[in-house]
Parts: structure tokens; sequence; C-alpha cells
């Protein structure tokens, strides 16, 4: 399919969301653009608000580069420019700040994207000052690094400046040095590199062409630190900041790149942090809090421990409130307990594969399907599903999808959407659970939400294992 068409084609779907929609130009000339005013400039690329002949406006992206770099540059840095495009064009509208209208062929390539409302740069100066740091843009954050990386991508260059709330969402943009999968490269000079000093990986500055995934973990190390950090960062060494998000630092910018946490490992430790950071898990119960304690020495556990637990945990109410929130809408407050057990935890729980488990992955399940939850709490529930999707045995993983199915509709996801199609692939699942996925979806009465999410999400069934592609009837 022509790239153009397939950014129309997403653009139509997602206007059926006034806060995410998006409107494709069907110009595309440049002087068909009336500048307002410069919004930034740096690397090799200008940025203006511009203003179309109906009076919307918008951000259009030039290819300009700074006179410090070497003319004989110029050609290379223009073809990085136009993988730009294509990069942000075939990705962007949910996780990345979306290309409405380009000029691929232009002498000076260009681009169009919406005004964003805020950078994040102006999100954490606002987060300093009062006191209190928002969780979902960091929340969106991860699922745009997820994104990249899941697809064999690295941004290489990832900074507040570079994070721009759009339509309700904070999404990436800025890919002029984002490294494509292997085979795909551009490779350009020493004297070409452009990043952003402060949030740049040592490797990079070592050998910026080679970075890998772990070289955007040290960015996004170095952003918390620009949140929670009380001292002024000296480039390219190990940060820290108070509390458990200061450990989380301290993983995410140690010198060694190997040593880092992958993306899906952070975004767990790091929501759950954040959430506790926030108070926003009180466990007011005497019960319940001994057993979050003993639940950190769960690696000692023997069968009377896990007895004991499973008739615990069989008690408990997915009804419950915490005191205060009965009648408001749910964040990640309910259920106090379930919003706690860790993913650390829950893993040694599932890997027994006995009635014990199965007991605690079914009601886990249930409590994710009937519960509403702030957006970066549920993907926080997302990870767990996934664990026990990963790790469980077959009926586990018809509860886990049955989970991911309704969490995912009833909190209109997409990240969720795709870690659970991803899981329902030809070449992840073999036809006996294919089928054993269809039979539950079935008796669920969730066929039809599995189908929205392959229609939202722009799937194509025939990825699907043919039993769950039979449920899509479009």
């Amino acid at each position: 399919m022509n790239p153009l068409t397939a950014m129309h084609e997403q653009a139509m779907s997602e206007s059926a969301h006034p806060d995410r929609s998006i409107t494709l130009l069907a110009i595309n000339n440049m002087a068909s653009y009336t500048r307002i005013r410069e919004i930034g400039r740096g690397g090799f690329g200008v940025v203006e608000e511009v203003q179309d002949e109906n009076g919307n406006r918008y951000a259009r992206k030039t290819f300009a580069p700074a006179a410090t770099i070497p003319v004989d540059a110029h050609e290379k840095l223009r073809k990085r420019f136009r993988r730009e495009i294509i990069t942000q064009q075939e990705l962007g509208g949910t996780e990345l700040l979306p290309v409405l209208d380009q000029g691929f062929d232009a002498g000076d390539p260009w681009f169009v994207m919406p005004l964003a409302d805020q950078t994040y740069k102006d999100k954490i100066a606002e987060d300093r000052a009062n006191g209190v740091v928002d969780i979902k843009p960091i929340a969106d954050i991860l699922n745009g690094l997820q994104r990249l990386h899941d697809l064999g991508y690295v941004h290489r260059d990832l900074n507040p400046n570079n994070i721009l709330l759009s339509e309700g969402t904070w999404k990436l943009s800025d890919l002029g040095s984002v490294l494509p999968p292997s085979g795909q490269t551009v490779t350009l000079t020493e004297d070409t590199i452009i990043y952003t000093e402060r949030y740049c990986a040592p490797e990079q500055r070592q050998d910026f062409h080679n970075a890998q995934a772990s070289a955007d973990i040290y960015s996004l190390g170095c952003i918390l630190h620009d949140l929670y950090g009380s001292y002024t960062r000296t480039p390219y060494a190990q940060h820290s900041a108070d509390g458990a998000v200061g450990l989380i630092i301290e993983k995410c910018t140690i010198n060694n790149p190997s040593k880092r946490p992958r993306i899906g490992v952070l975004r767990t430790i790091l929501l759950d942090a954040l959430l506790e950071e926030g108070g926003l898990c009180r466990v007011e119960d005497e019960q319940a809090s001994a057993w979050l304690e003993k639940l950190e020495a769960i690696a000692t556990w023997g069968d009377d421990d896990y007895e004991q637990f499973a008739r615990f945990f069989a008690n408990l109410d997915v009804k419950e409130r915490t005191s205060g929130h009965e009648s408001t809408w749910v964040y990640s407050m309910s259920t106090p307990f379930l919003t706690r057990l860790s993913n650390e935890a829950l893993q040694r729980i599932i890997a027994r594969q006995d009635g014990f488990s199965s007991a605690i992955v079914n009601k886990y399940c249930e409590w994710a399907r009937i519960t509403s939850f702030e957006f970066n709490f549920s993907d926080s529930v997302c990870g767990r599903l996934t664990t026990i999707f990963d790790h469980g045995t077959p009926s586990d993983k018809a509860s886990a999808i049955a989970a991911l199915v309704d969490l995912a509709n009833s909190h209109n996801r997409w990240y969720i959407m795709r870690c659970m199609l991803n899981r329902c692939g030809k070449d992840a699942i073999d036809s006996g659970l294919a089928k054993r996925f269809s039979i539950e979806l079935i008796t669920e009465e969730l066929e039809w939400r599995f189908q929205r999410c392959v229609l939202e999400m722009k799937h194509d069934k025939e990825l699907l294992a043919p039993d769950l592609a039979a449920l899509c009837k479009h």
C-alpha cells in the first residue's frame, strides 16, 4: 500500500475519536501555507507555525541544515530528512506525531504535523513548580518507545523538546536521528552527528551510528531526572534521585548499556514506582498489608505459604474501593491489594501451574475485566496480564486474552490492543490454543470486542491464527 494512502486510512479511522482525530490535508504545495512564526530550529531542520488557506494552523518542518554543518554533508542529511518523513508518516498517529502533508521531493523537503499544545519541557517545569508529577505523560512516552523498539527502531535523540502533547496524548516526534532496523540505515560522517548532549547516552558519544535501544533508556532516565533530580547533571554520567524512582534512574543511566532495563521491564517497575510515590495504592487492611510484606520474600515460600495466600486471595472482594473513592471514577485506588501485587510475585505464582496459581490467575483476570483504571495504570495491569499469558497454562492464557480484550476496549487503549493482537498471531500460537481462545471469546460474548481491536489497529487479519481470524466478519 502507498504510505500516504495508509496514513489517510488511519486518519479516517481515528477521526471517530474526537480527542484523537487526525485531519489529512489534501494540499501538497508548500506555497499553500502561510508562515506565522518560527517555533524552533536545530540540527538540520526549522519548525514553523503555518496556516493553510482555510485558516487552520499546523507545524511545518523544513530541511534547513545549521550553518555549522559542512556543505558536503547536506545531501546525506537530506536523505536522512526524507527518511524521517517516511518513518513518521508510516508510524505516526498513535504514539508518534503524525505527518499530515509533505513535500517529499521538494528541493528542501518539508512536512506538516499537528500544532502541538505543549512540549514536555514546559510540562516538566509545570510539574516541578506544582510539586506533583503527572504520570500520564510518562506512560505515553513509554508507549512511544515501546512502539519504536518493538519495530526495531531506536530514536537516538529522545529529549523533552521532542515529546509533544497533541490531541490529548503525548507523542514522540523529531525522528531525524532515528536508527532504522538493520539494513535500512543511512551512514553519515562523524561531522553530521545530531543529538542533545544532556540526554545522550555515553556510548552514543563514542559510536553514535550503532546506538541501540538501551541508548533511549538512558535518555528516558535523564528525563526522569529532570522531574525528580535535585542537582545539575553532568553529561554521560550515571544519575539518581530520592526514593524508588531514584533507583530506577540509576538503572536507566548506568554506564554499561547491557545493564539497563528493556522497555517492557521498565514500563512495569516505573509505573508501579510512580503510583507508589503518588500514594495512589494505599492498602488500609491489616491482613492485606501483612501479605504485601510477605510477598517480598516469596522466593522462600513453601507449599503452606502458597495455600494460605490462595485462601486469602480467594476472599478478596474484586469490587472493593479505597475509602473516599467508592462512588467516583475508579482510578488505581480500586481494590488496593490487587493494585500492589507486583509482577515479580505474580510470575512466581504463575510458574507453579497448579490449583493455587489457577485460582489466583482467574481472580486477577476477573478484576481486570470489571474494573476501570486510569490510563497509566491500565498499562500496568496489561503488563501483568501479558505475564500471565507468557508464563501460564493454556487455561491461564485464555483467561488473560479475554481480560486483555475487555481491558483494551473499556479503556480504548491502543497499547493494550497491540499487546493482545501480537499474542493471537498464527506464528505466535498453535491451532489448539487458537481454538481455545476462539471458544473463550465466543462464550464470554467478546468476539465483537476482539473484532473492534482488529479494526481499530488496522491489523491484517491474515496474520491472525485462522480460528481467530474467523471471528472477524469484515
